[in-house]
């Protein structure tokens, strides 16, 4: 019985590249580059011999076949095309194939501050950006700006060009007819949509009785009394609603921690402020949360309430130390589980002989140092 195929939704910079490999805009001759596959995913697809990439929805885009280890946990191979993934923002401008843009009158858009004021008829707007409805609102603002400025009667077309890959961005414009050193100089004043996906998740993570959920929500219900758009996830409602149904077993605590994750990155996608408490003890999982929040471009603080496990314990009033330490409790963080303590948290706090209103004025001094940068 040959392996199963296995499946995965990349990264919106990953799918978008495929969009445009597909469409032929990097040359006849450009191949996939590689994918960078999570977990034991890269050593499954490489059995398999095969690699099915779906978008966010779940639609089949591609089947990768003659599959090759490139390393790193990412692998590489020929794709059979499937089907498009989903619509997404300004789908009708995105470019459908190569055009002849030699000769003609081409402005280079890569953010809103490049949309030239009057654009002049018959002339082109070329938009490197993504629109992805799963990925960062930046680029969705800077095709608005280039739609409103284009009234006048030029043309506006959107390419979705993964970010840092020169060698694709090279390829893109010269199968354009373009040549990168001869495109006019950006002299737009186009002023950027308010800024969305500028919100922040804090993520406090430590040991049972650290004080993590209390300085949680000390530090949310200050937020909202100064007025800031708030969600906090943590503890028993979470539980109840966002993960009812889960135990605690290590692959349950993992799911639980992902999801509020999610959660947390589409707050921070529509510019508030999500708080979350759970004990989150291992390193990948939360390096994951925090990628789920970057590609949501939202702003990603992780908060180690670093109490000693001495001082957990005393502070123990309902026996779960003492009950995972005669083995009543299994993967007990801290006794029977591991605790993968922060290398380099943006906050390392111990709340140790200190009060609730003194914690949480260090997480308040943080966020509103990162709110105060992402607004200037």
């Amino acid at each position: 019985m040959s392996p199963t195929m296995p499946s995965v939704a990349p990264s919106p910079a990953d799918l978008d590249d495929l969009v445009l490999l597909r469409r032929g805009l990097y040359g006849p001759d450009a191949r996939m580059r590689p994918l960078h596959l999570s977990g034991d995913l890269a050593a499954r697809a490489l059995t398999a011999g095969a690699l099915q990439v779906v978008d966010p929805e779940g639609v089949p885009v591609a089947r990768v076949e003659q599959l090759r280890d490139a390393g790193e946990g990412r692998v590489e191979g020929e794709p059979q095309w499937l089907s498009w993934p989903s619509e997404r923002p300004f789908e009708r401008l995105l470019l459908e194939g190569p055009v002849d843009l030699s000769g003609e009158d081409v402005r280079l858009v890569e953010s809103p501050a490049d949309v030239p004021e009057a654009p002049a008829d018959g002339s082109h707007i070329l938009v490197i950006a993504s629109t992805s409805l799963d990925g960062p609102s930046a680029g969705t603002d800077t095709v608005r700006a280039a739609v409103a400025a284009a009234a006048s009667g030029a043309s506006v077309h959107v390419v979705p060009l993964p970010p840092g890959d020169a060698e694709r961005r090279e390829a893109l414009l010269r199968t354009l007819g373009l040549d990168p050193t001869d495109l006019p100089a950006s002299g737009g004043t186009a002023a950027a949509s308010p800024p969305r996906g500028a919100g922040v998740v804090v993520l406090l993570t430590g040991l049972s009785g650290s004080g993590k959920s209390t300085v949680a929500r000390a530090a949310a219900i200050r937020l909202v009394e100064e007025g800031s758009p708030l969600t906090l996830l943590d503890g028993d409602i979470v539980r109840r609603h966002l993960t009812a149904g889960l135990g605690f077993s290590p692959a349950d605590r993992r799911t639980n921690v992902l999801r509020i994750g999610w959660v947390a990155a589409e707050v921070a996608h529509h510019g508030g402020i999500a708080v979350c408490s759970p004990i989150a003890p291992e390193d990948t999982v939360r390096r994951q949360v925090a990628a789920l929040v970057a590609e949501r471009g939202g702003r990603f603080l992780l908060v180690h309430v670093a109490t000693p496990l001495e001082e957990c314990e005393r502070r123990d009033r309902k026996g779960l130390y003492a009950a995972a330490r005669r083995g009543e409790i299994p993967d007990f963080t801290g006794i029977s589980a591991p605790y993968d303590v922060p290398g380099a948290p943006d906050l390392r706090l111990d709340t140790t002989g200190r009060s609730v209103q003194e914690c949480a004025d260090e997480v308040l001094a943080l966020v509103h140092s990162v709110r105060e940068n992402l607004d200037a």
